[in-house]
């Protein structure tokens, strides 16, 4: 038997001597044989052997001449190098498989087979492994992270491929916060890890009720964690996400509280490091938060100014009539952020709220309201630097909404700023809060600036651009869309911006006029359609389809008007993109663009 292995070895060493030789530049023409699947067998191209004196330490070692990249799947992942050395702390039978990269990719071998008769505790004491299971013969259970312990907003986040993400080193670009995966049915779902016989895990997901078992090998030294017969616990609707859950998954973060493991997406979407984030569930059934201040709202640098002299002294602040109320979170941030004509039905707004006024004169300090239904009452008023108005002879209280949906102050006469919409250095809106004595929030009341005893109705406001810096073309390579780039945060605009994103605060319409010109080919008669891309902070609210869209065919003005479904504050993306155009332009460097009108309601 020796002698046959002997006499294999030899004839493999000489074809892969011969192949060697095909591949100088002097032999370029020569077929050289291709490395098969069955030359690549443990003890001809490869070992396998235990140390002599630790049998749970493994020694893969490559036979193969030193020209050739060997690359190898084994317990504990992937590695490329001709020797590998495994550090098997439990008893069991275990695979490897040895490849070869060829010319025509990587050949891998017939699996083989390894046995480690007994435990060894040494290669588990390491901090990573008690922090996981909760140390050997022990088990220890991981919640997804809801955004309520400190550690991440929510269960998922996203990090940029470009830059550094590996164990202690990497930075979000994006926390979309609690509920970004999109299923409120995962919050059952357990992954419980264990060293009680093996490393074993169990992913119980609740929200397809499914579970799974199977066994896991953490990598102390390449921060990596791999999982056997079953996936790391995720949202299913996500699965798509990525073909890889299973294998070499990178370990970013992990004490006794908190872990966060990194997959790369490799969809149509592109490659992007998706992190999912855990909590102990030990830690999260005993987790008391530590006792904090109440949020307060954020106003902008000179409010004081913007409320109290908008044109004069005295300023007449309307209820809006089409967005007169919402309620406000602690912060001053809308929860519902109702729009004009989306009210569900328990909320309707009454009519006749233009005619609810209060007006402020800011030289005197006095302050009058009137109710629609003639209701007056007037005094002397203060606004102390939290923004908090008191007055000094009550305020009215008047029906606005649904059932008993009330305009009212405190039980203080006070009435709080949470909010002031400006577009440029004007003043568009303002909400007031009436703080609830029962929850954590406001009932939000909105009004609007009219200097002195002018109208109620609200007027557009134009936005300036700056034609100059406005960039076209083909920007999206995925695409075959002509885009009109006004401001883009991940686009040349964010540095070089045609406009203020933060002033499109508006919650009623857009109407965006634009000129097209220099149109060539097929793009000068053909029609096509133009799609406004707009998005706010967090990609929400934004135009959805068949939203925001004209009809473009040939050189010519045109106009694109849009109501949102909720109220923007500041965009993030503002884009017009003629879909399908570019290819039918031949001559793309002639088209010119101008954005004639910008307005807001």
């Amino acid at each position: 038997m020796n002698k046959l292995i002997h006499t294999l070895q030899m004839a493999l060493l000489a074809m892969l001597m011969g192949m060697t030789a095909a591949c100088t530049p002097d032999s370029y023409d020569l077929e050289a044989p291709d490395v098969a699947s069955e030359d690549l067998v443990e003890g001809i191209a490869y070992t396998i052997t235990h140390d002599s004196e630790n049998p749970n330490i493994i020694y893969l070692k490559s036979l193969m001449p030193s020209s050739y990249q060997v690359c190898w799947e084994h317990p504990q992942g992937r590695a490329q190098g001709a020797e590998v050395t495994l550090q098997m702390p439990f008893e069991g039978e275990y695979e490897v498989r040895f490849g070869v990269q060829t010319r025509g990719g990587v050949v891998y071998g017939p699996t083989a087979t390894f046995t480690i008769d007994s435990f060894y505790a040494g290669f588990v004491n390491d901090d990573l492994w008690t922090y996981l299971t909760g140390g050997v013969d022990q088990e220890k259970t991981w919640i997804f992270d809801n955004g309520e312990y400190g550690f991440a907003a929510g269960e998922l986040t996203y990090a940029d491929p470009s830059g550094t993400v590996t164990w202690n080193n990497w930075t979000a670009n994006w926390d979309p916060g609690v509920g970004h995966t999109g299923d409120d049915a995962i919050w059952e779902s357990t992954m419980t890890f264990n060293l009680q016989g093996g490393a074993n895990v169990t992913v119980y997901n609740s929200s397809s009720d499914e579970t799974q078992t199977g066994t896991f090998m953490l990598n102390t030294d390449s921060h990596t964690i791999t999982f056997t017969d079953c996936d790391l616990l995720h949202t299913p609707s996500w699965s798509d996400r990525t073909t890889n859950w299973r294998r070499d998954l990178q370990l970013l973060e992990l004490d006794e509280n908190h872990l966060r493991i990194g997959v790369m997406r490799d969809n149509s979407e592109g490659p992007w490091w998706l992190i999912w984030n855990f909590v102990s569930k030990e830690y999260a059934d005993n987790y008391v938060p530590e006792d904090q201040p109440d949020p307060e709202p954020t106003l902008p640098d000179g409010w004081q100014d913007m409320v109290s002299e908008v044109v004069t002294s005295e300023i007449k602040w309307t209820m809006s009539p089409d967005v007169p109320f919402d309620w406000a979170n602690l912060d001053g941030s809308l929860m519902n952020n109702f729009t004009a004509g989306n009210y569900p039905d328990w909320a309707t707004v009454v009519d006749g709220l233009e005619n609810l006024s209060m007006t402020l004169n800011s030289a005197d300090m006095t302050y009058t309201f009137e109710m629609p239904d003639g209701t007056t009452t007037s005094g002397t008023y203060t606004l102390d630097e939290d923004g908090i108005y008191t007055f000094s002879a009550g305020v009215p209280t008047y029906h606005i909404g649904g059932g008993d949906i009330m305009f009212s102050a405190t039980a203080e006469n006070q009435l709080r700023i949470l909010s002031i919409e400006t577009a440029g250095n004007s003043v568009m809106g303002m909400w007031l809060g009436n703080r609830s004595t029962e929850k954590d929030e406001y009932l939000a009341y909105h009004f609007l600036p009219n200097a002195g005893s002018g109208s109620g109705t609200p007027t557009a406001t134009e936005i300036a651009v700056d034609n100059s810096k406005i960039v076209c073309g083909h920007l999206e390579e995925a695409t075959n869309n002509f885009r009109i780039e006004l401001y883009n945060m991940y686009g040349s605009t964010a540095s070089n911006q045609p406009f203020d994103p933060a002033s499109i605060v508006f919650d009623y319409s857009m109407e965006l006029t634009f000129t097209i010109s220099g149109l060539t080919g097929a793009a000068a008669t053909n029609a096509y359609t133009a799609q406004l891309m707009c998005t706010a902070d967090g990609w929400w609210p934004s135009v959805g389809e068949g939203q925001g869209t004209t009809t473009v065919q040939g050189d010519g003005t045109y106009t694109i008007r849009y109501s949102p479904s909720a109220a923007y504050n500041g965009v993030i993306v503002f884009c017009i993109d003629f879909q399908e155009m570019f290819s039918d332009i031949e001559n793309p460097d002639a088209v010119t663009v101008t954005i004639d009108n910008l307005s807001i309601l």
